[in-house]
């Protein structure tokens, strides 16, 4: 069960009492006092359709509203934002979710990732790059386009008004240490981390927080919201049609924790802010 591995660290990792197992040296610092990393500017996650129209209901219910895009398609994609998260759903085959960003210089950017032994592939806008594509060892995707072609997508920031506030994009890895390492060479710094009940640790930079998670099964990258009224939030999904795939009682039998899933796999965890 995904979400009865995953819910203790999750819960532990800053928002609970957890403070005999974490960093104590580590200072939760807001989005606007964090570096930027060599990545540039994050935008958005792009992820793979097989039915746009489809995906596009099911993130609606989720609190997602349509934003146009200029020169966007509404038969090869559709982009939609929460106010945190930005979500371009396209049609077809391919790596998804991808991490998307854009950087006003691809070229030092690839002159970087080779000299960090970092594999990449590149697409090519005549002599210069247009876009590259690598992975983390835990095989997350990440993308940079040049800033010419992928848009300034700055968030509102506010909650979204049925999942509540983002905390991270969670990820399963076999070593913390070889990912944290690899978020570090692009620029991420760590903003807490501890080794029990199990080692993780949560890497982020200006516009994007990765939460590191050893030996957990999380399938891709995950998107996490804690709120305190999780509870009343999951309910009210679930009478608006919204099923969760995996849902977990707490001790006194309330609903307060639970995954929802897109038509095309997308993971959306719901998490309970302790009181």
């Amino acid at each position: 069960m995904i979400l009865r591995t995953l819910c203790l660290v999750l819960l532990s990792s800053g928002l609970v009492n957890a403070t005999t197992h974490a960093d104590s040296s580590l200072v939760e610092r807001p989005p606007a006092e964090r570096a930027t990393s060599i990545l540039g500017q994050h935008t958005r996650l792009v992820l793979s359709s097989k039915d746009l129209l489809q995906s596009m209901a099911w993130w609606t219910r989720m609190g997602f509203s349509p934003r146009k895009l200029a020169g966007e398609r509404a038969d090869s994609a559709i982009t939609l934002t929460d106010g945190q998260v930005v979500v371009t759903l396209v049609s077809g085959s391919q790596p998804s979710p991808i991490i998307a960003y854009r950087c006003s210089n691809l070229n030092r950017l690839k002159e970087q990732l080779d000299s960090l032994l970092i594999g990449n592939n590149v697409d090519l806008q005549g002599p210069s790059y247009r876009e590259l594509r690598f992975r983390s060892p835990s095989g997350a995707h990440v993308a940079v386009r040049l800033v010419a072609v992928e848009p300034d997508l700055e968030p509102t920031h506010e909650p979204n008004p049925l999942c509540g506030e983002l905390k991270e994009y969670s990820i399963g890895v076999a070593s913390v240490t070889q990912e944290k390492q690899w978020w570090a060479d692009l620029g991420f710094a760590p903003t807490k981390q501890a080794t029990k009940p199990y080692p993780f640790v949560n890497m982020a930079d200006k516009g994007c927080e990765i939460g590191i998670h050893q030996d957990r099964d999380i399938a891709n990258v995950a998107i996490t919201y804690f709120m305190p009224d999780m509870e009343q939030r999951i309910e009210r999904l679930k009478n608006a049609g919204m099923k969760p795939i995996e849902e977990i009682p707490s001790a006194d039998k309330r609903i307060a924790n639970a995954i929802f899933q897109s038509p095309d796999g997308q993971l959306v965890f719901l998490f309970e802010t302790p009181k």
